[in-house]
């Protein structure tokens, strides 16, 4: 390869970077307490497609909850918030689980596993995951009804159980 061919390699390299680079900065800073929450789009396991735009029924909070079948704590996560939903049905709250890093059979066959009635969406084409800056798995947002973003959580310990149980219990009262 020539001199040139290299040099125009690295321009375009480092071109990429700055462009991709750039692309995480604005995801982070869009997705902040207090601030209008990103737009999202995902593919349900029965092949029709859901967004905060679709939901049918009255505006109720929404715990969108990204999730990938190979992840662990999400296979914790999971089960734990369809036990939640079930416990406290009044708490007014919908639960999405936003799937990434697996296809629909992928999910469709996670969903099975665990056995839990909970929607599954996929976010087919990664963009949900670029919007919302998901690097860590399980990512979950609280969104209020008038679609701010009211809490980021990432991951699940022991610890979070208490958090998430009391956040039920508080809707469940307001």
């Amino acid at each position: 390869m020539s001199s040139l061919g290299i040099i125009v390699i690295v321009i375009i390299s480092v071109l990429a970077g700055f462009f991709i680079n750039s692309v995480i900065y604005h995801a982070r800073e869009g997705v902040k307490v207090g601030r209008p929450a990103p737009a999202f789009t995902g593919e349900l396991l029965d092949g029709a497609r859901v967004s905060q735009a679709d939901w049918s029924r009255k505006p109720k909070p929404l715990l969108l909850c990204f999730v990938s079948p190979l992840c662990s704590a999400c296979r914790r996560l999971a089960p734990f918030l369809d036990n939640l939903a079930k416990t406290y049905p009044k708490a007014g709250l919908n639960v999405l689980l936003l799937g990434i890093g697996g296809t629909s059979e992928d999910f469709q066959r996670w969903k099975s596993e665990l056995d839990i009635a909970l929607p599954v969406a996929v976010d087919v084409d990664g963009a949900d995951k670029l919007r919302y800056a998901v690097y860590s798995l399980p990512a979950v947002f609280l969104i209020s009804e008038g679609g701010i973003v009211q809490m980021i959580r990432t991951g699940f310990r022991p610890r979070d159980e208490q958090k998430y149980r009391d956040l039920f219990r508080r809707l469940v009262t307001s």
